[in-house]
C-alpha cells in the first residue's frame, strides 16, 4: 500500500513532529503588531469637518443671496466636511480686511473702494462707465479678473483670496437734487466711490466717500445731495429712498466691486477635494445674481413711485459726454498703477477683453 501511495520508506507519525510543524507556522507577536499597524496606516481617515466663520457688515441683502446658495451647495457636495457660519450686522465696512488679517474670521464681505491701498489693481472696477451693461456679464468679468495672477498675488499680500464676487447692479442716483444733465453736478455733494467720482469732479461735483449705512443720515442732514448706489435694492436696504425726492435711474455709472473675501491661509489649509468643489461652484453661484435681484426689483421701484419720488431722465447725449471724459480717467489709472510697479496696462487690457467676450453673450 505504501508503494501505491508513492511512499518508499516508512514515515511514522510522531507527536514531536506535529509540535515542530505547529511552531514553524506560529506567527511572531511582534510581526502581527507590525502588520496591523501597516493596515491601519493604509486606511485614509475621514477628514475632520471644517467650519468657517463668515462675518458680514450690514443686514441680509440681495447681493449675498448667491453666496448663501453657494455655502449650502458646498456643504452638501462635501458631505458636511465644509461649512460656513454666516453672521450679519457684524462690525463696519472698514473692519472687513483687518478681520481676515487678524484671523478673527475666515471670510468677510469686502468692498474695494474702502481698501484701495491694499488692492490697487482691483480699483479698476471703480472706474466710471467701464462695466458691462448686463449683471451676468459683470459677474463673469469680476470672476475672471479675480483669478488674474497679478491680482491674486496682490491680494495674497494681505492674506486675502477673492472667493466669490458679489456682482452689484449699476450705480444710479437718488437724493434731494434733480439730476438731468451734466450741469446739475455743479456744486453737488455726491456719495460715490473715489475713482468713479473723478469724472464727476470734472463737472464741479464734490465726491464724498461714506459707507452705505451712513448715506441716508448724511442726506437727511444736508451733508449729501446725491447718493450713488446699486439700483434699486441698495436704496431700500439702507433706507435712502425714505429721505430722497428724486431718482435718476438711467445714468448707469458702473458697478464697483464687492466680494466675499476669505483668508488665504485658511484656504491653503483645506483638503484638495474640498477646494475642487468650492472652485467648481463659483461660476454657478455668480450666475444666480441676476435672479437674486430681479425677484424684488419691480416691487422696490413700485414703492419709490408710491412714495412720491420723482423719476428724472438723464439726457443720453450728456451720458455720452461722460463716457468720453471717462477715457482720460481710465488712462490716468493705468499710468498710476504702472508708476507703482503694478501691471496696470496688462490688467486693463485683460478686463476689456473679458468685457467684450462676456458682453456679447
Amino acid at each position: 500500500m505504501r508503494e501505491l501511495c508513492g511512499a518508499t520508506q516508512p514515515y511514522p507519525l510522531r507527536v514531536d513532529n506535529l509540535r515542530a510543524t505547529s511552531e514553524k507556522n506560529k506567527m511572531n507577536p511582534k510581526l502581527v503588531l507590525l502588520v496591523v499597524l501597516a493596515l491601519l496606516l493604509a486606511i485614509e481617515p475621514a477628514a475632520a469637518a471644517t467650519t468657517w466663520k463668515i462675518q458680514v457688515w450690514g443686514p441680509k441683502r440681495a447681493s449675498l443671496i448667491p453666496f448663501e446658495w453657494y455655502a449650502h451647495e458646498v456643504e452638501a457636495r462635501t458631505a458636511g466636511q465644509m461649512k460656513f457660519d454666516i453672521a450679519y450686522d457684524k462690525g463696519k465696512v472698514t473692519d472687513a480686511v483687518p478681520l481676515l488679517q487678524s484671523g478673527g474670521a475666515e471670510g468677510t464681505f469686502v468692498c474695494t473702494q474702502f481698501f484701495a491701498e491694499k488692492m490697487r489693481l482691483l480699483t479698476i472696477f471703480d472706474l466710471p462707465l467701464i462695466s458691462p451693461d448686463s449683471l451676468g456679464a459683470v459677474g463673469r468679468v469680476e470672476l475672471a479678473v479675480a483669478d488674474h495672477p497679478a491680482v491674486a498675488a496682490e491680494l495674497r499680500k494681505s492674506n486675502i483670496m477673492m472667493l466669490l464676487p458679489t456682482p452689484l447692479p449699476h450705480y444710479q442716483f437718488m437724493g434731494t437734487r434733480r439730476l438731468a444733465s451734466i450741469d446739475d453736478f455743479k456744486g453737488a455733494k455726491v456719495r460715490i466711490s473715489p475713482e468713479m467720482g473723478r469724472v464727476l469732479e470734472e463737472y464741479g461735483a464734490q465726491s464724498i466717500k461714506t459707507s452705505t449705512a451712513e448715506a441716508a443720515g448724511a442726506l437727511k442732514e444736508g451733508k449729501l445731495d446725491l447718493v450713488a448706489l446699486p439700483y434699486p435694492y441698495a436704496y431700500v436696504t439702507y433706507k435712502v429712498d425714505e429721505v430722497s425726492k428724486y431718482v435718476t435711474d438711467n445714468i448707469s455709472l458702473g458697478s464697483p466691486l464687492c466680494y466675499m473675501g476669505v483668508s488665504y491661509k485658511a484656504w491653503e489649509a483645506l483638503p484638495p477635494a474640498v477646494k475642487k468643489v468650492m472652485l467648481e461652484l463659483r461660476a454657478p453661484a455668480v450666475a444666480r445674481s441676476e435672479q437674486a435681484y430681479a425677484t424684488d426689483d419691480a416691487a422696490q421701484i413700485a414703492k419709490f413711485k408710491a412714495n412720491g419720488l420723482t423719476f428724472v431722465r438723464f439726457d443720453p447725449a450728456e451720458r455720452t459726454r461722460l463716457v468720453a471724459k471717462s477715457i482720460k480717467v481710465w488712462n490716468d489709472w493705468i499710468e498710476a498703477r504702472e508708476k507703482e510697479g503694478q501691471p496696470g496696462r496688462e490688467v486693463f487690457i485683460f478686463m476689456q477683453d473679458k468685457v467684450r467676450e462676456y458682453g456679447r453673450k
